[in-house]
């Protein structure tokens, strides 16, 4: 076979190919927007199934409401109650866990200062620590 045909062959491949990466880089850019949107509603499934708003115990606790979903103001105001006492947010969050029950999120103690300050239940009494909204509390002024 003649070398230049080969060549020529060679060239004619070539520039088919260019012409198929330049067709393939727009579909390669939905493609990634398309797996994007994706990644995205599996967030928002993983949202429905454990909104932040709601807590729950564990599978493993012994606690009688495993199965049932309560709100995270909810738990804590029973715990509160139980106390009868202000508490300091990251004491609070301590005594829901030993109640057997979690708060979700990424820095727990955190998230449950989110829920029970938006919560009319609740004061804060002083920084970081929070008491029924019916107490009443003896400050000592300065």
């Amino acid at each position: 076979m003649d070398q230049e045909k080969l060549h020529e062959w060679k060239q004619i491949l070539l520039r088919e190919i260019e012409g198929l990466q330049a067709q393939l880089a727009p579909i390669e850019t939905e493609l990634k927007v398309r797996y994007e949107k994706l990644a995205a509603i599996d967030r928002l499934l993983n949202l429905e199934a454990h909104p932040l708003e709601t807590i729950s115990a564990p599978q493993s606790s012994s606690n009688a409401i495993t199965k049932d979903k309560k709100r995270v103001a909810d738990i804590a105001y029973n715990v509160l109650k139980d106390v009868g006492s202000p508490m300091y947010y990251k004491d609070l969050h301590a005594a829901i866990l030993q109640k057997g029950f979690e708060v979700p999120g990424q820095d727990p103690a955190a998230n449950l200062i989110a829920h029970i300050s938006i919560d009319p239940r609740f004061k804060r009494v002083k920084r970081g620590t929070y008491a029924l909204k019916g107490w009443r509390i003896n400050r000592k002024r300065r």
